[in-house]
C-alpha cells in the first residue's frame, strides 16, 4: 500500500487504522475539530502579527521569541509516532502555511495573569491563528500547536523533505487555566539536583502548562544557597560547598529559564523548624540540633533542629538573611515555611526555658508567634508577599496578614478550617498529589517500614483529586490551585523524571482543565499519547500499561 503512494500521486491513499483517539493534554476547555490531515514542515514560519509587535515589551517580546525557537525546535526534530492516534494520511494533504500570533496586551508576568488563548487551524486559509490577551497565553497556544502535531514511519521514509502531519484539521480551541496556581514543588536539600536537572524540569514542567516552579531549597539535611551574609551557611551546611551549591547567579539562571516559559520560580526557605543545617555554621541560634539516637523526640524527621526563637542572635540573622534571600528571585511570593515545629526541641532548650521564666505572659505558642510575625514583616519590607504552611494558622492558631497564602498538606478538614479563617490556599494534600508515598521506608533499620504516606499514588488517584472538596461554592473561591510534591528522602537526579511523569501530568490536566467530567477511562487514552510524546523528547517517564494496552485498549476491569 505504502510503495504505492511513490507511482500514484494523484489518489487518496489512508493508514489502515482508525482514529482511536485525538489527544492532547491537558484537554482544552473548548475544542472542535474534523477528520482531515494537513502537512506541515518543520521550516514552517511562526509570525507575531505587527500590531502585537508594537505592543509587547522587551520581555514579552524576549519570551515569544524563546517559545518560536523551541517549536522551531521541536518541528525539526519531532519524530513521534503515536502508539494510539491513527489517522487518514493523503497524498493531496494541503500544507499549512505558517502560524501566526496575536496579543492583545502586555501585561507585567504574575501569577494572576490572563493566560487564555485561542487556536484555529483553517483548512480554507491553511493559518494556525494563535489569539491571546497576554504574551504567555500565546505561548500556551504554542505548546498545544506542538501536541497536535505528528510523525509518520512509513509516509515519510520515500519523501526528500521531512514532513508532518497535522490530523483532525480543522481546528478550533478556546482554552484557559481553571486555576491561576498550578504547581510543582521539588525538594532539592535533602537530595542535591544539578542546575541542569532543574532547566530540564522546567522544561517538562511547560509542556504541561505548569506555571509555578516551588523550590524547595534548603532543609533540615542541607543549606546549599550561598550568601554573602552568612557565608558558612553554604560551606558547613552543603553536602559539597564547591559541587553541590546554588550561587546568585545559578538561582537567576534558573528564575530566566523560567520566566522564558512561563513559569513562576516561588522560593521556600523553611523556618524555624527543618533548620538543622543552620547549626553546621552558626550552631548558637539553633536549638536540639541533631539530637541522637532519640531524633524521634525533637522532629518529624531526622536530623533534628529548629530555630531558637528566644535569643536576640535569631532575629539578627532573619533581619540579615531575608532581605539577601528575597532579593535572588523576581517572584513576588516567597515560601516563609512554619510547618512541624517540634514543641518539645524548645522545651529542652535551657536558653528558652530561661526566657519564658523570665517574661511573664510568655509561652512557647507566643514565641511562635514573634518568629513568624518578624519573618513574615521581614518578607514585606523585602516588597514580598508571604506563604506559609498550613499549621502557622491551624495547630498554631496565629493571626496572619490576609494577604498570606496558606499551603494545604492534609486533608478536607483541614482545607475547610483554613477557609472559615479567610484565608486563600493552595492545595496538596498528601493523600493524593505528594510523589514520594509509597517507596517503603528510608529510615535504615526499618525491615518492614512502609511511607508514612502510603500507598503510592498512581496516576489515577491524582487525577482524581479535587482541589476544591469538602468547601462551599464560596469557601472553594478561596483556592487559587495546587501544586504536586516530590520530596527527596528517596529521589535525585537517577530517578527523578521517572517519580514526577507522567503523574504530574495528571494534576496538570485538573490545574488547567478543571475538576469537572473528568473520567479515568476517557483520559488514559490520552495520558498514553502524552506520556509516549514526552518519552520521545527524551523524557523517562514511567510507562502506564503494557505497550499492547496503549495501543488496542480494553484493559479495563469488566463491569458487571
Amino acid at each position: 500500500m505504502f510503495k504505492a503512494k511513490i507511482f500514484l500521486p494523484s489518489l487518496f491513499l489512508f493508514a489502515f487504522f482508525f482514529s482511536i483517539t485525538s489527544a492532547l493534554w491537558p484537554i482544552p476547555q473548548k475544542w472542535t475539530k474534523g477528520d482531515d490531515t494537513l502537512v506541515v514542515y518543520p521550516s514552517i514560519p511562526i509570525k507575531l502579527n505587527p500590531n502585537t509587535a508594537k505592543i509587547l515589551s522587551v520581555k514579552s517580546q524576549q519570551a515569544f521569541t524563546s517559545a518560536k525557537n523551541r517549536l522551531q525546535k521541536f518541528l525539526a526534530q519531532e519524530r513521534y509516532v503515536s502508539p494510539n492516534v491513527k489517522f487518514n494520511i493523503s497524498s493531496k494533504a494541503k500544507q499549512l502555511d505558517h502560524v501566526i500570533i496575536n496579543v492583545s496586551t502586555d501585561q507585567d508576568f504574575e501569577i494572576n495573569i490572563d493566560e487564555s488563548y485561542t487556536l484555529e487551524i483553517s483548512e480554507e486559509t491553511l493559518v494556525a491563528e494563535i489569539s491571546a490577551k497576554t504574551v504567555y497565553g500565546a505561548l500556551h497556544g504554542l505548546t498545544t500547536f506542538s501536541q497536535l502535531v505528528y510523525y509518520d514511519n512509513d509516509y515519510l521514509k520515500h519523501e526528500k523533505h521531512q514532513r508532518l502531519y497535522l490530523p483532525f484539521a480543522p481546528h478550533k480551541i478556546v482554552d484557559a487555566p481553571a486555576f491561576e496556581y498550578r504547581g510543582l514543588m521539588l525538594d532539592t536539600a535533602r537530595n542535591y539536583y544539578p542546575i541542569e536537572d532543574i532547566l530540564r524540569t522546567l522544561d517538562i514542567m511547560s509542556w504541561n502548562k505548569f506555571n509555578v516552579f516551588h523550590w524547595h531549597i534548603v532543609d533540615a539535611t542541607s543549606w546549599p544557597v550561598v550568601t554573602k551574609a552568612y557565608p558558612k551557611l553554604s560551606e558547613k551546611g552543603a553536602y559539597d560547598p564547591k559541587t553541590m551549591i546554588y550561587t546568585k547567579q545559578d538561582i537567576s539562571i534558573v528564575d530566566e529559564y523560567a520566566k522564558m516559559r512561563g513559569i513562576h520560580v516561588v522560593p521556600e526557605f523553611d523556618m524555624p523548624g527543618h533548620t538543622q543545617a543552620i547549626a553546621s555554621g552558626y550552631p548558637e541560634i539553633v536549638s536540639c540540633a541533631n539530637e541522637q539516637p532519640r531524633w524521634d523526640l525533637y522532629a518529624a524527621e531526622p536530623p533534628s533542629g529548629q530555630l531558637n526563637p528566644a535569643i536576640p542572635e535569631t532575629y539578627t540573622f532573619l533581619e540579615n538573611i531575608i532581605p539577601e534571600l528575597t532579593s535572588y528571585f523576581s517572584e513576588k511570593y516567597y515560601h516563609a515555611g512554619g510547618d512541624e515545629v517540634n514543641m518539645e526541641c524548645w522545651n529542652q532548650d535551657a536558653s528558652i526555658k530561661y526566657y519564658l521564666g523570665n517574661n511573664s505572659g510568655s509561652s512557647l505558642n507566643t514565641l511562635i508567634a514573634k518568629f513568624i510575625d518578624k519573618t513574615h514583616e521581614l518578607v514585606r519590607k523585602s516588597k514580598k508577599i508571604p506563604i506559609a504552611w498550613q499549621e502557622t494558622v491551624v495547630e498554631y492558631n496565629l493571626t496572619l496578614g490576609k494577604d498570606t497564602l496558606i499551603q494545604v498538606w492534609k486533608d478536607d478538614v483541614t482545607s475547610k478550617q483554613v477557609a472559615k479563617k479567610g484565608y486563600k490556599m493552595i492545595m496538596g494534600t498528601s493523600d493524593y498529589w505528594y510523589l514520594d508515598c509509597g517507596h517503603g521506608a528510608w529510615i535504615g533499620n526499618s525491615v518492614n517500614g512502609t511511607s508514612w504516606c502510603d500507598p503510592f499514588k498512581t496516576w489515577q488517584k491524582i487525577y482524581s483529586y479535587n482541589p476544591t472538596s469538602g468547601l462551599t461554592e464560596e469557601e472553594a473561591k478561596l483556592v487559587i490551585g495546587g501544586e504536586v510534591l516530590l520530596w527527596s528522602e528517596q529521589s535525585d537526579p537517577t530517578n527523578l523524571e521517572r517519580m514526577l511523569w507522567p503523574r504530574s501530568s495528571a494534576a496538570a490536566e485538573v490545574l488547567w482543565s478543571g475538576t469537572n467530567n473528568r473520567n479515568v477511562v476517557e483520559a488514559l487514552p490520552r495520558l498514553h499519547d502524552w506520556r509516549f510524546r514526552m518519552v520521545k523528547r527524551g523524557v523517562q517517564a514511567e510507562p502506564l500499561q503494557p505497550l499492547w494496552c496503549a495501543r488496542n485498549g480494553g484493559c479495563d476491569l469488566p463491569q458487571s
